[in-house]
């Protein structure tokens, strides 16, 4: 036997199913439009200003302070900006 190395190669039914394929990306996170509270817990906070609102950003912070909020949900701006963008539609994502 030889020292060198085999160039023999494998042939493709032994190989792994990965082999020679690329790993594709992960795939983005799906946007959030919709956020939650309520019962103690909520999808946002005061830092979200922008995206719920000053309504929908207080009660999320109330809920988590623990203040007896009734459950809801806070449709997000950049909800609305979709709407707009899509001629006034709901697109399915939302």
């Amino acid at each position: 036997m030889s020292d060198k190395p085999s160039t023999r190669k494998t042939p493709a039914s032994r190989r792994p199913a990965s082999a020679g394929k690329r790993a594709r990306p992960a795939a983005a996170p799906a946007r959030q439009y919709v956020y939650a509270f309520g019962g103690g817990q909520a999808d946002g906070d005061r830092t979200m200003r922008d995206l719920l609102g000053g309504k929908g950003a207080n009660l999320a912070e109330m809920t988590r302070a623990g203040l007896p909020v009734p459950p809801g949900f806070t449709i997000s701006t950049e909800a609305c900006t979709v709407y707009y963008d899509q001629r006034r539609r709901v697109p399915a994502s939302i």
